[in-house]
């Protein structure tokens, strides 16, 4: 039976309010994922990066 990947956190660097959850591809390995979305609190588009388990 196929196993699920875990959830990932994504938190805003200015605010540092959790905003996202999704999935990271096993190719991406060990390094953290970054991306460029909009956030809710500081209402502008700004980089969330992977948070803490």
């Amino acid at each position: 039976m196929a196993t699920k990947k875990p959830y990932t956190k994504l938190q805003c660097a200015e605010c540092k309010r959790v905003n996202y959850f999704t999935h990271k591809s096993k190719k991406a390995g060990e390094k953290k994922l970054e991306l460029k979305k909009f956030c809710k609190w500081c209402r502008k588009h700004t980089i969330h990066k992977e948070g803490k388990k």
